[in-house]
């Protein structure tokens, strides 16, 4: 068992206001899925990468995975509802990250940079995911969710920028 994998989500946990009718618990299952698999990546390659700043990088990013994991499951169990009224309305920029590749050329002789190229392709890919999903909604409170998802994927598309930006 994954440490990112509990019992949070058992059906005694889960608010009637989340059933299986309720087509945003699905959405949140497959951004929960994202974000699990996101994280393991980090992990992982942390636990493996050699290069201290690259190790940082990924650790940063797997503790902000983490984190993201932990608030959805609290959204799908609480019926989202508490999660919404305590984030307010962020704003998502109207110009995407920069989805530019670092040093492409680099990226098969140097793995900080093949490092920091999927971890950028994760983030876009996200970002876009949850962004599509903000703007395809039906309601406001939908739409909140998943902008927000979407902001605290252009955060992590910051981090990999400065950090990598570097190298």
């Amino acid at each position: 068992m994954s440490i990112i994998e509990t019992d949070f989500l058992s059906k005694e946990h889960l608010s009637p206001l989340m059933t299986s009718k309720n087509p945003l618990e699905n959405l949140l299952n497959l951004a929960l899925k994202m974000s699990q698999k996101h994280y393991e990546f980090y992990d992982k390659t942390a636990n493996s990468a050699e290069v201290p700043q690259v190790k940082a990088l990924l650790r940063v990013l797997a503790d902000t995975e983490y984190d993201l994991i932990f608030e959805i499951q609290h959204m799908i169990a609480t019926g989202v509802l508490d999660e919404i009224e305590a984030m307010g309305k962020v704003d998502v920029s109207d110009i995407p990250p920069d989805d530019t590749p670092f040093a492409p050329e680099r990226n098969d002789t140097d793995p900080r940079i093949f490092v920091c190229n999927k971890a950028l392709e994760q983030e876009i890919k996200g970002y876009t995911f949850y962004l599509s999903l903000a703007t395809r909604a039906k309601s406001e409170l939908v739409s909140r969710v998943f902008e927000y998802l979407a902001f605290i994927k252009s955060q992590q598309i910051d981090k990999i920028r400065k950090v990598c930006g570097t190298f």
